[in-house]
């Protein structure tokens, strides 16, 4: 159907999904992105539990 709606129209899906996360709190640099990816390359944990 999708190939089908694209080849017979010109459309422009406008759709943004919202995500949520839980994380503890002893965890920083974990943020979301566009395409819902999960890149942890500046997530680090913390030694201790922030309160």
């Amino acid at each position: 159907m999708d190939s089908l709606v694209i080849s017979e129209a010109p459309i422009v899906p406008l759709f943004y999904d919202q995500s949520t996360a839980f994380y503890p709190k002893n965890i920083e640099g974990l943020e979301g992105n566009a395409l819902n990816l999960l890149d942890l390359k500046k997530v680090r944990k913390l030694s201790k539990t922030l309160d």
